[in-house]
């Protein structure tokens, strides 16, 4: 009669091919198991707190700004507030930092129309009335379809259009202008890569948000815990082919000036103005410098 049943050479080889695919899926769920984990921190730490509630609108604006809603490329409705510029003046297209939302930059909005200058300031999927979450891919989506969006709806050519980012929003301009060329591009507070931006705050004790999330992580825990989300703007802004200013605050102890400094080495071509006023947290330091940049590219 044939005997079915296994050997006990095949019974052994079984059990060992058993234990070897139980090993594996263990030892891969401890490879991915810290990505998942870390990665809804990692999203928590970069984009925690998201500011939602807008400030009132200047008086000044009131009635030259338009309240604009448009749909991202890959679908997610975004808010922006938009004032069109006088004649062929070039329109900027504004990108805040973390954790802000576009109503806390009136000024800077103030201070480009009073020179004729067009004004987009974009706010990003999940801060302000945006929705969707934030995530670095879908950052530098926005900013490319607020791009489109100007280009089709409001017929406004990419050479005269300018990107301005301050901190986190460096990081998404200068992404999107590595990759193609604009009537000039502004970096402001803007750090090399969110790694060493999360160590250097991590290591001085400097904490951001309500919760201080970053103050209470280990400087060796940001070092390796495992990300997702780079930001590595010091390996994109050498690729900025558009007019460049570098601007940043030697008091600035939220990013520190020597992160500005070193993406000013990087691209020889740029212009740099460091102010030994103001702060990461205000913009009045740099209003003027940048007035002057965007008067030169006419």
């Amino acid at each position: 009669m044939y005997n079915i049943l296994p050997t006990l050479n095949e019974m052994s080889t079984i059990k060992l091919s058993m234990i070897i695919l139980f090993i594996g899926v263990i030892f891969g769920l401890q490879l991915v198991q810290p990505v998942l984990a870390f990665g809804n921190l990692e999203r928590d730490l970069i984009y925690y707190p998201m500011d939602k509630k807008l400030a009132d609108v200047r008086l000044e604006l009131k009635n030259n700004f338009e309240d604009t809603y448009f749909y991202t490329l890959d679908g997610v409705k975004l808010n922006a507030w938009y004032i069109k510029s006088d004649k062929d003046k070039p329109t900027i297209i504004y990108c805040h930092g973390q954790g802000e939302n576009i109503s806390q930059w009136q000024s800077v909005t103030q201070s480009l129309t009073d020179n004729g200058y067009g004004v987009f300031m974009l706010e990003y999927r999940g801060h302000g009335r945006s929705e969707g979450s934030p995530s670095e891919s879908g950052l530098y989506t926005d900013l490319e379809s607020a791009i489109k969006y100007l280009k089709e709806y409001e017929h406004i050519p990419q050479n005269n259009i300018v990107l301005w980012g301050r901190s986190l929003g460096g990081a998404v301009v200068a992404d999107v202008a590595s990759r193609d060329k604009f009537k000039g591009v502004i970096l402001e507070s803007t750090f090399t890569n969110i790694r060493q931006a999360g160590i250097h705050l991590c290591s001085t004790k400097v904490s951001e948000g309500r919760f201080k999330f970053w103050s209470k992580l280990s400087t060796t825990f940001v070092r390796f815990m495992p990300m997702t989300q780079k930001f590595d703007t010091e390996n994109k802004v050498s690729k900025i082919s558009s007019p460049l200013l570098i601007g940043h605050s030697i008091n600035d102890e939220t990013i520190p000036v020597s992160m500005g400094r070193k993406l000013a080495a990087l691209n020889p071509d740029a212009e740099t103005y460091i102010s030994k006023t103001g702060s990461h947290h205000s913009s009045e330091w740099f209003k003027t410098r940048a007035l002057e940049f965007l008067y030169s590219l006419q």
